[in-house]
């Protein structure tokens, strides 16, 4: 991305059936934009042609959700389940099982569903293109496919429902995908408000599909809905790259010729319209309140749970300097820790913390959220009163030229930044105006929007004053909503989805029951077989010759600056600097790891060297994109264990801001000040909303961790910093804060001490040579004032499993979430690369199959950690316990009966090889240096692991799965994340190996 191509083609030119319409430089992104339709077919095609070796291409179709039975969602879902030209059962998977892809996904949008793929080599890109295309257009649609991925009936695990006489049940992946998305309360908030703010539109419905909608669906429709918007007159072809954009007329014009153009109406039968324009939400004279509920289970807390929400619809979110100004203003209300209404409603004590606060949008409409949790339903009238007292004073005065210019730099930071998957933020900032037929180039031209911004605010200082008063204080169109927990409602729902399957089963005969189940275990018998080999071949696919010739290194000059290693990475940054301070935490006591999280929290939310919070959190917002602190616990590449454990600073600063954004870090480094009593405890009562509710929405992470903690010293930190000790700890610290206060500060102060020890930093940084030298002159400042002391391990009490637990951790929830964690080789053991292969075949040839396809859950992985040296078996949004574990025990048995064969290792050594050719994106460069550095993996080490790689054999990879299976099974432990009567459920179903039960929220 250093240089951006000339133009190639003049508008009017003609390439394999597409007419040139446009060719616009884009300096932004550093590229051109060629925007091209295809005559025959009305497929439109933009191309940004660019310098960058990472080449994406998808297809995006507007499709307005009907209903809430979520077609939009199953449809995405079962297009990728076998084609005309590729009649492969899981086509995308068996791509994922031997492609270079750096992204490859579909995702559905509140009206649109999108289908991208990206990779580094171009064949791989085209291959990946071709089965997308042909998915896309020319889909099987099996009825089989629709009622796996959509719903069905099945009989009920365990036999009948307790206080139901049901036998069966529904399932289906979205099913369950979306039972366990409606487990989520700020999901389930986020989807509230959309639906009604926007009441009379589209947008009422969800196009995921709710839980009680779903099985309305019917196939027919699924098929119709298909038929009308998957055609390239409503399609919308965007790629990304350096891949000449001829190749891609080419490519697509061969297919569409059996196109014809057609009208696509919106909404179906209201006639033809020239672009998506789904009707606007007409403006409410008054506001309107809102009273929801969502289910907690029935012995779990209440108090401090509520959320309390306002959201307007404030303009047109296609007008790309209006979407600019309200984000300004969102940064200027709520983007930092200081920001005055943000201060304001922490300090209100109506609640723990913010959430969903600042501008957004759903489809053409804008809109603008300010949200309180951790409070309560009798708060509500006191949180509005808060809201518009607090905006008023704002408007009234409130409103400084510095806090304009500091939400303008950390504006700056969006459009200047390369992010990671890079290409796909691009996608969605171009089709998200151009599919309502806006320009497509409008959300690239940030910087000049920001300028455009800034020009209006010289002119009319009191600007955002005024769009306060507007957009907010006067604006009508407001919801008022309260989501409080419910601890009947799970009940409730549970009794109305028994008795709609008894309905359904009433009206049965014995025979038809019988016949559901047997099409039900023909279903499942159908997703467990394997394509043939003759299927296989059919798909277009790359051979290890085709992998690039060389790894993709960091290239990175290592020197010394003040007895500080440092490390500079030559990455392109587009003039933003990226920074990461590693600070090794060997020989940290034991009674202080626990508190590190509390540590943290003080370095971005407490004051530092003097200054108070208030005046910290300004210096970060106007000097920087951000500081951020974390703990980092990983292991040595060495043959004998050797875990690395530290505190990882980043900050990212433009050139401009650099000075200043290191002196910032320095205060936060050197002298962060945990001793704000009232603020100390306002922080630490947010914590406790974040493990309240983490935990739980994070199930598959929680139960991960909890499984892990006995299996090794990694494991063991992790769950220390990461897991449910947090909880109990906060719980105890906010419960007890006036007793436990001194002795809280003393331990931050303490970690703020141990930290400051020259032997202890590393330094990384990705930016200018103006910021490398800033980073040099901090370093030889900071060397001076960092202690030379020898770093020394100490003991930190941990002993392994004598015998690994199963057990059961219970919360509200409708899904499981199912670990199983093992003792693995490590990196530099003969196994580990054969393993790697190995690993990827077992996930996608058995866990994937057994727990998706066949079980019906969201996700489900088997996963190999080399450096970690432990096999982790998972699966996500799951409706089964038992029927999982059980899949997770026969995973030895699977093994031993594979035949591999050189073409499946193949495939593997493919798609495990693209880790190494990842692309090189400034802000993960910077870490991965870092990583790399302390881990002491070389670029030599990887490219003879790379060779290693692509001379494995079936043999020996089946050999280290064997043994390490083996080997590990006896010493793996069993967490489940579900609710109670779930776990009580699976524990009356299992022979053997029951699990032991404890609430999440008890750990309090």
């Amino acid at each position: 991305m250093s240089r951006t191509p000339a133009v190639t083609y003049q508008p009017g030119a003609e390439l394999d059936g597409f007419r040139l319409r446009s060719a616009t430089a884009v300096p932004e992104v550093r590229a051109v934009a060629y925007l091209l339709e295809h005559a025959g077919s009305g497929a439109r095609l933009l191309h940004l042609h660019t310098a960058d070796p990472e080449n994406l291409f998808s297809v995006s179709f507007p499709t307005p959700p009907a209903d809430d039975t979520g077609v939009p969602h199953i449809l995405e879902h079962c297009v990728l389940a076998g084609s005309r030209r590729f009649p492969v059962r899981e086509p995308f998977f068996e791509m994922i099982k031997m492609s270079m892809a750096t992204f490859i996904n579909a995702m559905t949008g509140e009206d649109s569903t999108y289908y991208p793929v990206a990779s580094n080599v171009p064949k791989d890109l085209f291959n990946l293109a071709e089965v997308y295309f042909d998915a896309t257009f020319h889909p099987l649609l099996t009825e089989q496919t629709f009622r796996r991925e959509g719903h069905h009936l099945t009989p009920r695990p365990g036999g009948a429902n307790r206080g139901s006489a049901a036998r069966l049940a529904i399932s289906g992946i979205v099913y369950n995908e979306m039972k366990g998305a409606f487990s989520d309360p700020d999901a389930r908030l986020g989807r509230l408000l959309n639906h009604n703010l926007l009441p009379d539109t589209i947008y009422c419905h969800e196009s995921g599909g709710t839980p009680e909608a779903i099985p309305d669906l019917t196939y027919d429709f699924f098929r119709r809905y298909h038929a009308t918007y998957y055609h390239p007159s409503n399609a919308y072809f965007f790629a990304y790259g350096d891949v000449p954009t001829a190749d891609y007329c080419r490519f697509l014009g061969a297919r569409l010729g059996g196109f014809e153009r057609r009208p696509v109406s919106w909404p179906p039968g209201a006639g033809a319209a020239a672009a998506f324009a789904p009707d606007r939400q007409q403006r409410w004279s008054e506001p309107r309140v809102l009273d929801e509920r969502y289910p907690i289970g029935a012995a779990e807390p209440d108090a401090e749970r509520t959320y309390l929400v306002s959201a307007w619809l404030t303009g047109d979110a296609l007008d790309p300097v209006d979407a600019a100004l309200m984000r300004i203003l969102s940064l200027i209300l709520a983007g930092n820790e200081a920001a005055p209404l943000r201060k304001a409603i922490v300090q209100s004590k109506l609640g723990a913390d913010l959430t969903y606060s600042g501008s957004s949008s759903v489809g053409r409409e804008a809109t603008f959220l300010i949200g309180l949790r951790g409070s309560e339903s009798d708060r509500a009238g006191q949180f509005r009163e808060l809201v518009d007292t607090t905006l008023q004073r704002i408007a009234d005065g409130g409103i400084s030229s510095e806090m304009v210019e500091t939400a303008f730099r950390q504006a700056a930071f969006e459009y200047l930044e390369v992010q990671p998957l890079f290409p796909l933020h691009t996608l969605f900032r171009v089709v998200g105006s151009w599919i309502y037929g806006a320009d497509p180039l409008n959300f690239l031209r940030l910087g000049t929007h920001l300028q455009t911004c800034r020009a209006r605010w010289a002119q009319e200082p009191e600007l955002f004053a005024r769009l306060l008063r507007e957009r907010l204080l006067r604006n009508p169109h407001r919801l008022n909503v309260t989501m409080r927990p419910d601890r009947t409602m799970q009940g409730q729902l549970d009794q109305r989805l028994a008795a709609r399957v008894q309905r359904a089963e009433s009206a049965m005969t014995e025979e038809q029951i019988a016949e559901t189940a047997a099409a039900a275990a023909e279903l499942e018998q159908l997703n467990s077989m394997p394509n043939t080999p003759e299927q296989l071949a059919s798909l277009p696919q790359l051979g290890v010759e085709d992998l690039p010739a060389a790894l993709s290194h960091v290239p990175t000059a290592v020197s010394e600056v003040a007895g500080v290693t440092l490390l500079r990475n030559d990455v392109f940054s587009n003039g933003v600097n990226y920074l990461a301070l590693d600070f090794d935490l060997t020989g940290l006591p034991a009674e202080l790891w626990p508190f590190l999280p509390r540590y943290l929290d003080a370095t971005a939310k407490l004051g530092a060297a003097g200054a108070g919070y208030e005046e910290v959190a300004r210096r970060k917002a106007a000097a920087t994109g951000g500081i951020n602190a974390s703990v980092s616990i990983g292991a040595h590449s060495a043959a004998a264990p050797r875990v690395l454990r530290s505190v990882r600073f980043s900050l990212k600063a433009l050139d401009d801001q650099m000075e200043d954004a290191l002196a910032v870090l320095d205060s936060v480094v050197f002298g962060v000040d945990p001793r704000d009593r009232a603020r100390l405890q306002e922080v630490l009562l947010q914590a406790r909303l974040r493990y309240r509710t983490g935990l739980v929405r994070n199930g598959a992470g929680t139960a991960g961790l909890h499984a892990g903690r006995g299996l090794n010293l990694q494991g063991h930190l992790a769950e220390i910093v990461s897991g449910l000790p947090q909880l109990a700890l906060c719980e105890r610290l906010t419960g007890a804060f006036e007793q436990e206060y001194a002795a809280l500060t003393e331990r931050i102060e303490r970690i703020r001490d141990f930290l400051l020890v020259r032997g202890r930093l590393t330094v990384s940084h990705t930016g200018t040579d103006q910021g490398a030298r800033c980073v040099g002159a901090a370093l030889a400042d900071w060397g001076g004032r960092l202690r030379d002391e020898p770093v020394t391990d100490a003991g930190l009490g941990f002993t392994p499993y004598a015998a690994p637990p199963r057990e059961g951790l219970a919360a509200q929830m409708h899904v499981a979430y199912c670990a199983q964690t093992m003792p693995a080789p490590r990196f530099a053991q003969p196994e580990a690369v054969p393993l790697e292969v190995g690993a990827h075949i077992v996930n996608l040839d058995w866990i994937l199959p057994e727990i998706r396809f066949k079980g019906n859950a969201y996700g489900a992985w088997f996963r190999y950690d080399s450096l970690g040296g432990a096999v982790g078996l998972g699966s996500y949004r799951d409706p089964h316990v038992t029927r999982t574990l059980d899949v997770f025990a026969r995973t030895r048995d699977y093994v031993a009966a594979a035949a591999w064969s050189e073409t499946d290792i193949g495939r593997a050594v493919i798609a495990v090889a693209k880790r190494g050719f990842t692309p090189l994106r400034p802000r993960p460069a910077t870490g991965l240096a870092l990583q790399r550095h302390l881990a002491g993996i070389t670029p030599e080490m990887r490219e003879a692991r790379h060779e290693r790689l692509k001379a494995a054999t079936a043999a020996e990879v089946k050999r280290a799965v064997e043994q390490t299976l083996a080997a590990g099974f006896p010493r793996s432990a069993v967490c489940v994340v579900s609710s109670r009567e779930k776990l009580e459920q699976a524990n009356q179903e299992l022979d053997a190996g029951q699990l032991a039960i404890e609430d999440i929220l008890q750990h309090g």
